[in-house]
């Protein structure tokens, strides 16, 4: 009869262990689903950019035909860093009244100056902005 009484006390405290456990198991799930989300629209999004790079294809228009919304936030997110090592310096043109930087090169890439971010590139000799 004591064991009887012991485990009607012990269930309560037994059943909210358990429920902290299933907490912490979807918490822990959560966490890794993101994580593995955003390595894998980094993934997606470095791929395009591969491919862009070597096909000479433009960015935003395969960015909005393969990328669902969700993905395109998160490339907004990203903080574009331009590349100064090696000294690969950007230089400056001023096109209708607007300053840029640009990679001096074939398919080079034109830069805005105030934000940083990629508006064009360099095709034979000519500036083609996005």
């Amino acid at each position: 009869m004591k064991t009887s009484e012991y485990l009607k006390e012990m269930y309560p405290k037994i059943n909210s262990l358990l429920g902290e456990i299933d907490n912490e198991v979807k918490e822990s799930i959560k966490k890794i689903k993101k994580d593995y989300s955003i390595a894998l629209v980094d993934e997606k999004i470095n791929f395009l950019k591969i491919i862009c790079d070597g096909e000479e294809l433009n960015f935003n228009e395969l960015k909005n035909k393969y990328l669902n919304e969700k993905e395109k936030k998160f490339i907004k997110e990203q903080v574009n860093i331009i590349d100064v090592s090696n000294e690969n310096l950007l230089d400056t043109i001023e096109i209708n009244n607007q300053v840029y930087f640009y990679e001096n090169k074939e398919k080079g890439i034109i830069y805005d100056k105030k934000t940083n971010k990629p508006v064009g590139r360099i095709t034979n000799g000519e500036y083609i902005f996005d």
